[in-house]
């Protein structure tokens, strides 16, 4: 399976992709689709503090599946340098659509175990080729995502350099997926960036440690301005 599956991905006029991540209620989830998320994500990475209980992923998995309306939108698996077996039985319990690597794993070894598209963390700009590499896949199996070294710490990438280096390789294939310090007042800046095809959040929606629904709603609707 590729994300040529997926015509979120296919279709530039729907506008740009934007992922809720580190869900950890149901609650949560619902709120993040309702308003009009493309992807959901849960933490499968053991003892973070935004790891997803193995029951609240199935519920959380069972909702996003069982409804018609939320038919599109697609449950992301977030995993860092786990074996290829445990991301393929926790990606395959919970149901996710697909799987998201945050580590130094060589991303087409988990597509094939798995079976489902990979969106891969990459480092700016240690990592440009290999964005490059993944943005020429012609089966479009893998999304390259901008983050920072560790991820989920809100660390703010040196967007200007990003958008200029994507400007610079005259290619138009050249897309990926921005996160790090984005919130709600800056979400509408990023993306308009040359390159950027959608947005990932999880700290940058969050009060106090937990999922704020007043800054998922905002987010949402300023990532779509």
């Amino acid at each position: 399976m590729s994300f040529q599956d997926f015509k979120i991905f296919t279709n530039e006029s729907a506008g740009p992709i934007i992922k809720i991540c580190g869900l950890q209620t149901v609650e949560a989830a619902r709120r993040a689709l309702d308003a009009g998320a493309n992807m959901i994500g849960i933490i499968c990475v053991p003892n973070r503090k935004r790891t997803v209980d193995p029951n609240i992923a199935k519920q959380i998995s069972a909702m996003i599946h069982g409804d018609a309306r939320y038919e599109g939108r697609y449950l992301v698996g977030v995993f860092r340098n786990q074996s290829i077996e445990e991301v393929s039985r926790i990606a395959k319990e919970y149901g996710v659509d697909v799987v998201q690597l945050h580590g130094d794993e060589s991303w087409s070894p988990y597509h094939d175990a798995v079976n489902v598209p990979v969106i891969k963390r990459c480092v700016f700009s240690r990592d440009c080729d290999t964005v490059v590499e993944i943005c020429h896949d012609l089966e479009n199996r893998c999304l390259p995502l901008f983050d920072s070294e560790a991820g989920g710490t809100g660390e703010v990438l040196d967007w200007d350099a990003i958008s200029q280096w994507a400007l610079e390789q005259h290619d138009e294939k050249i897309k990926f997926i921005l996160a790090g310090g984005l919130v709600p007042e800056n979400v509408n800046k990023a993306v308009k960036l040359h390159g950027v095809m959608g947005v990932d959040v999880s700290g940058g929606v969050e009060t106090n440690g937990g999922k704020d629904m007043d800054k998922i709603d905002n987010f949402i609707k300023n990532g779509r301005k």
